[in-house]
């Protein structure tokens, strides 16, 4: 750098490798500002596709899982030949596959949100599957792709417990393509610094004096009932949401949702939406918002108390203020008028949630029970959804944190790649 010039942040960094026409990995601990910088890309190029590794995450950023986008349907077999599989798909005469199959050659840009979450196997098969489709045998078929996620947060889905973990960086669809990783490091989410250097020790797995100084004494045997409640299994988070919904009083206001549209899309919506197709409230009950509607007074995550429940709307105060809160309409597919749609309050109960349901959240404060964590980085995705470290309470203090190792030699490597 020469004297006189101002050195380029990660982030602007990011948007000029992007720009230029690199495959580009834009990652960083969370609450560093992935979504945040691949938003400022879309808005300069809102051509770009943009897919996510599952369902949950394709919902939040108004995408489409990158499964569905490709056509690749639930991808080949384990141990069946490419080529057999991709000549399986180009004979089904679905109409979702061949509207798949001419995305795919129209695109020019991808982004893969969590890309962290999903399968070498399934990502070694979109890169030969859009080689295929596009004939051009560079990779992708020349589509410039944008990864984000977080190898240190959650892994990839696997069904056998016994084998490891299947990362994309392991595929041989990764180093062929080239991608440039730009790291974020500045933390958004938190600001206080002890607070967010403890928690990028715990996302290396690390449990030392200092970590133990900051955070062991958020363990709190007795904390207050309205703070969310983190579990890391959904029959523990039913069970506390019906808890305290039952000891309110009064008769409950039973809400179900509208849906229209092929079945299989509405259970997608079902499945991977927040808000849930039944939704059961009562007044005092405590709430979450589940979309973004800033002009409206609230964002995907904020928490509030309903005040009274009308024969369409509910009303919430949450900051001091009473918001009404009318349903919402979510699509299974924005740019499709003819797509199933899901018709709810966007609310759910927030006495609890699953750590897979509050990734991508930010939560002003939490309860945390971490002692069923068995997925590395299930712990840390827990503890950094919380903004401040007054508002962190930990049921109690974990015996150990699970880490993948060949993660760890992604992220932090001890000899350059």
């Amino acid at each position: 750098m020469t004297a006189g010039t101002v050195a380029r942040s990660p982030a602007d960094r990011f948007l000029d490798l992007a720009e230029a026409g690199e495959n580009v990995f834009l990652t960083g601990p969370a609450g560093s500002g992935k979504s945040h910088g691949v938003r400022e890309f879309l808005k300069r190029h809102p051509d770009t596709h943009v897919t996510a590794s599952t369902g949950v995450a394709a919902l939040n950023v108004g995408g489409m899982t990158v499964h569905r986008w490709s056509g690749m349907l639930l991808g080949p077999a384990p141990g069946q030949d490419f080529g057999q599989y991709f000549a399986q798909l180009s004979r089904d005469a679905k109409p979702g596959v061949l509207a798949a199959f001419s995305r795919v050659r129209r695109c020019g840009r991808l982004v893969i949100d969590e890309i962290s979450m999903l399968s070498g196997g399934a990502f070694a098969y979109l890169d030969f599957h859009c080689r295929r489709i596009r004939g051009d045998n560079r990779p992708f078929g020349g589509i410039r792709v944008i990864g984000t996620g977080d190898f240190l947060q959650l892994p990839p889905v696997r069904t056998n417990p016994t084998l490891p973990y299947d990362w994309v960086f392991d595929s041989p669809a990764w180093p062929e393509a080239g991608f440039q990783t730009v790291e974020l490091r500045r933390i958004m989410r938190q600001d206080e610094p002890e607070f967010v250097a403890a928690l990028g020790k715990v996302r290396r797995g690390v449990m030392d004096a200092p970590v133990e100084r900051i955070l062991r004494p958020r363990v709190s045997l007795f904390p207050n009932r309205d703070i969310t409640r983190l579990f890391t299994h959904n029959s523990m988070v039913d069970r506390w949401n019906d808890y305290c919904l039952g000891e309110l009083p009064g008769p409950e206001s039973v809400r179900e949702a509208d849906t229209w549209g092929p079945l299989h899309q509405v259970e997608f919506l079902e499945k991977n939406l927040l808000t849930p197709r039944v939704l059961r409230l009562k007044p005092g009950a405590k709430v979450m918002f589940t979309v973004n509607r800033p002009d409206d007074g609230f964002v995907n995550g904020q928490t509030g108390e309903v005040v009274s429940i009308g024969p369409t709307a509910v009303t919430v105060r949450t900051h001091g203020s009473e918001l009404e809160v009318s349903p919402y309409r979510w699509r299974y597919d924005s740019n499709d008028p003819g797509c199933a749609w899901f018709e709810q309050l966007p609310l759910r109960l927030a006495n609890a949630l699953t750590i897979h349901k509050a990734q991508g959240l930010t939560l002003d404060s939490a309860f945390i029970d971490v002692r069923a964590a068995r997925e590395p980085g299930q712990a840390y995705v827990a503890l950094s959804r919380v903004r401040t470290l007054a508002g962190l309470h930990l049921k109690d203090w974990p015996k150990g944190l699970f880490v993948s190792r060949r993660a760890l030699d992604f992220h932090f490597p001890t000899t350059p790649p």
